[in-house]
């Protein structure tokens, strides 16, 4: 039975601990046991192996051979004359050690190509040099000449493009593991310029910080290889027991780790003092730079009019400041995103090379591209299966210039319900996402655009929340309001699109304000109230704009708004009655909480503008409420002086009681409805009403069913004696 080794020091997070769980994982594979096995249990890294924990141990401090990462394209890889980091790589280079024997191996096809890169260089060192000998004066004057600035632009563009020919040349001519290295480290598209996955920055080096001779630094730390034997130093020891099981130890340095340990970087505020130290174990970075060489991107082709190959790494996307209130949608996260998959089932390495080397999810027949894309791909499995979560990244830049993966969260891969609803508002997400990515979007409309992507992200994570399914609704709704607020013609992402019927059980919580909602959206043609809609209502349209009578600032103002349209609409009908096609009915159980007060408005008016974009010819019925009890009789006594067609009342509408109505005039608008049903033949058994008036008036914006017209006649209405 194989050992199941526990790797506490190798968590998920931060970025450096998960990869650090790959290196050791990839190393063991290749160096000590071909049928070890790896996965993620309990926030730790197990590996399934024949090795037992010291036999482990003694591997790393015995037997371990670096990856020859280089990378003599940079100028701090030292490969390049007058390089200051020179020192470390040919110590490297002349170790008698047989561990070393790959690095040198690789070190000398490097060299082997670097005559013309390093004459270029050369040139450019050599002009930047000539000011230095010269007095202040007249070298601040040669610094600024144009001839000057002309010969030195000149050289530094020769050594650009000797770079990026050099490049092509190394991955023509490499064999071996410094192959696989640059792979992880450039990427080559079908016209050979080389793009640079954002894991290890701009092609292994982040501004300064060159990681291929930090990882040599940080192995001198660790062993004497000036000797065959290569002996590790004294705390060499401890410091694996640290980064592998998480044991106390001290001697970590002041080291530089780059973007994948903020929270052991130092710089300010990260100590008890205004400024602090670096604090990293040389394992740590060792190790997670051996675990990069496992995301050996490649060039996808992506499936558009000019085919052009684009560089993708594994999991990587473009950046969105989404799901995360910690990042600002002003950070500057130019490198993007990317998700590391978390695994729960013991897998070999080549099962975990392969998942890398396809490295992406679909969404339908689209590979993912941005951060909502590909919560929606988890939430429907279109990622490889296997995967049990995935660990959210973001390469963004904080404290000042330097680029740090801030982690953003975790996704578990679990099946979400009602996610093909998504696909209804795909179209607008991407427009809406294109526009507010754009030099001239307006802070309104990245607000909007944030708040509906936060909310699909969150309904990604949990499909079966009606709550959540209520939120993007909501962002939907301003996403209509903002379109509402522009000319037509400067709306370039449209409105809301129509809804299936499906969004309608999904986002149902039984609660009054959503039946209420819908009951509103529902009715025929009442969105063309809110939008200046074409005749077909499907799209924007100046000459739409005279029926706009409801502005979505308030749910009361809008409802007598619109139901005042009505009416003067019904004047225009020789029946002189109220059209009122819906397909949802209100409850009166549900108008008596409303009448009362006890219900949310602008919930109301939110969730009603999106549901307005709904097909109610294909929607379910709601859950039925708890509440039965009808509103007070002063509704009734409204409700019938002004009622719908389908009704089939024998009382003509009296527009005139409306209008003073929702004047406030309550006293004048309660004596005539009573006034005008006696003169019909029927006696109300109230004359008088108090209250609020614009919420009564309010509450006839909602369709009612004949079923609610006959609990309410017969509450309410007697007919007269005399008839």
């Amino acid at each position: 039975m194989p050992h199941q080794i526990a790797l506490p020091g190798c968590s998920p997070t931060p970025l450096a601990s998960y990869l650090k769980a790959l290196g050791v994982f990839r190393l063991v594979s290749e160096q000590a046991d071909p049928s070890v096995r790896g996965y993620w249990k309990n926030e730790g890294f197990v590996l399934s192996t024949k090795l037992t924990k010291e036999e482990l141990t003694e591997f790393f401090l015995a037997k371990y051979s670096p990856t020859p990462l280089i990378d003599p394209w940079n100028g701090g890889s030292g490969f390049l004359k007058e390089d200051k980091t020179a020192g470390f790589l040919k110590v490297f280079e002349s170790s008698p050690s047989p561990r070393l024997a790959r690095y040198q191996a690789g070190a000398a096809a490097a060299r082997a190509l670097c005559d013309d890169l390093n004459t270029a260089k050369q040139a450019e060192v050599a002009i930047k040099n000539e000011p230095k000998s010269l007095p202040a004066a007249e070298r601040d004057a040669m610094r600024k000449d144009p001839v000057y600035k002309a010969r030195l632009a000149e050289v530094q563009r020769r050594f650009k493009r000797l770079k990026e020919a050099f490049i092509p040349e190394c991955r023509l001519k490499w064999r071996g593991p410094h192959l696989e290295w640059l792979e992880a480290a450039v990427i080559l598209g079908s016209d050979l310029a080389p793009k640079y996955p954002s894991l290890l920055g701009s092609g292994g080096n982040d501004g300064n910080l060159d990681f291929t001779d930090n990882f040599r630094q940080r192995f001198l730390d660790l062993f004497d290889i000036s000797q065959p034997e290569a002996l590790p130093l004294a705390n060499t020891a401890g410091l694996l027991d640290h980064a592998l099981f998480g044991s106390p130890v001290t001697g970590t340095g002041d080291y530089s780790i780059g973007q994948y340990m903020p929270g052991s970087a130092g710089g300010a505020n990260s100590s008890n003092g205004l400024d602090g130290k670096a604090n990293v174990n040389p394992w740590d970075f060792i190790l997670f730079m051996e675990g990069t060489v496992l995301f050996a991107a490649a060039a996808s082709r992506r499936l558009g009019a000019t085919g052009v190959s684009a560089a993708s790494a594994p999991f990587a996307i473009r950046a969105g400041a989404v799901g995360n209130p910690s990042v600002s949608a002003k950070e500057k996260s130019a490198r993007g995103e990317q998700w590391f998959p978390i695994w729960d089932r013991p897998a070999t390495l080549r099962e975990i090379r392969a998942l890398f080397s396809e490295g992406r999810a679909q969404l339908g027949r689209m590979s993912v591209r941005e951060p909502v894309d590909m919560a929606r791909a988890i939430a429907r499995l279109g990622v490889a299966r296997g995967i049990s979560a995935f660990e959210r990244y973001g390469y963004i830049e904080r404290n000042g210039q330097s680029n740090f993966a801030v982690p953003l969260g975790r996704w578990k891969v679990v099946s979400q319900p009602n996610q093909s609803l998504l696909s209804d508002v795909e179209t607008l997400l991407r427009r809406l996402s294109r526009e507010a990515a754009g030099e001239r979007a307006t802070a309104s409309l990245s607000a909007t655009v944030r708040r509906l992507n936060d909310a699909v992200l969150a309904v990604a994570a949990d499909g079966a929340s009606p709550a959540r399914w209520q939120d993007v609704l909501i962002a939907l709704s301003g996403v209509d309001a903002l379109a509402a607020s522009l000319p037509p013609v400067k709306n370039k992402f449209g409105i809301v699109p129509r809804l299936r019927g499906g969004w309608l059980a999904a986002a149902d919580d039984g609660t009054a304000e959503f039946r209420l909602a819908a009951a509103f959206a529902s009715q025929e043609g009442v969105r063309r109230y809110f939008l200046p809609l074409n005749k077909f209502g499907n799209q924007l349209d100046e000459t739409g704009a005279v029926n706009v009578v409801c502005f979505g600032r308030d749910f009361i103002a809008d409802a007598i708004a619109f139901f005042d349209r009505r009416l003067v609409e019904s004047s225009k009908d020789a029946s002189r009655s109220i059209p009122q096609f819906a397909g949802v009915f209100a409850d009166l159980g549900d108008i008596g909480a409303f009448l009362q007060g006890d219900l949310d408005t602008g919930r109301i008016l939110s969730l009603s503008r999106a549901l307005m974009a709904l097909d109610f010819k294909d929607a379910g019925r709601l859950a039925a409420p708890r509440r039965t009890e009808p509103p007070e009789d002063a509704f009734a006594l409204f409700r019938f002086c002004l009622a719908p067609r389908h009704w089939n009342a024998d009382i003509p509408v009296r527009a005139d009681i409306f209008r003073r109505l929702s004047a406030r005039d309550l006293v004048s608008a309660s004596r005539l409805a009573a006034s005008h049903l006696r003169a019909h033949g029927h006696v109300p058994p109230l004359h008088l009403v108090v209250g609020d008036a614009r919420i009564l008036a309010a509450s006839l914006a909602f369709p009612l069913s004949s079923k609610s017209r006959d609990i309410l006649s017969h509450s309410l209405i007697t007919t007269s004696d005399n008839n």
